[in-house]
């Protein structure tokens, strides 16, 4: 058996349950609600804030600033690669040597075992 659409509906409509007229009160004294504006809307507005991914406006100061510091890391991240190649050197040549310290004329070297490292220390002379 097939059903229709028209079997599954209501014959009468909806009762009605509340009363007509009823509602709130106006009093004469009250003045009537007039919408307001958004209040928003009557502030000024400052300056629009900047949108994710846009440029800053351009600073000639913090960009010379901050490429100064930029090509002085730069330098002292060379001057690191080469220190450290040239303490592997020192290291090979005090094994080489068969030499754990190494004290001549100021110049003071040590071979430390616990990271396989060398430190080394020149002392000043007094005038």
């Amino acid at each position: 058996m097939v059903r229709k659409p028209e079997d599954t509906l209501p014959k009468h409509k909806p009762k009605q349950t509340g009363k007509k007229g009823i509602g709130p009160k106006e009093d004469e004294e009250a003045p009537k609600h007039k919408p307001e504006l958004l209040s928003d809307a009557n502030k000024k507005r400052g300056k629009t804030s900047r949108l994710p991914g846009m440029e800053d406006p351009e600073i000639e100061e913090l960009e010379d600033a901050a490429r100064e510091y930029a090509n002085i890391r730069d330098d002292r991240m060379k001057l690191t690669t080469a220190e450290v190649d040239t303490k592997g050197t020192l290291l090979v040549l005090m094994k080489k040597h068969k030499k754990e310290t190494y004290n001549h004329d100021g110049v003071e070297v040590k071979i430390t075992h616990e990271k396989e490292n060398v430190k080394v220390r020149i002392k000043k002379e007094k005038d």
